[in-house]
């Protein structure tokens, strides 16, 4: 083998482990739920400001069920 032959199957195999590793990630439910929550988080941490701290928590509570229902 030659040194481009080796070069070239080594990047060829390091990008397989990236995609490898993302499509774990994506696929393994560590991410939609997550940013389907993530305005509701959002919006009752700065509700929580403004009105009582049960209007935000409620509005919270909706992203956290978001987060556990999504299965993905």
């Amino acid at each position: 083998m030659t040194l481009k032959t080796i070069k070239g199957s080594t990047i060829f195999f390091i990008k397989t482990i990236i995609l490898s590793i993302c499509l774990s990630l994506l696929f393994s439910g560590c991410i939609v739920g997550k940013i389907a929550a993530a305005p509701f988080h959002a919006a009752g941490a700065v509700v929580n400001i403004v009105t009582p701290d049960i209007v935000g928590d409620s509005i919270s509570g909706v992203g956290s069920v978001v987060d556990t229902v999504i299965p993905f």
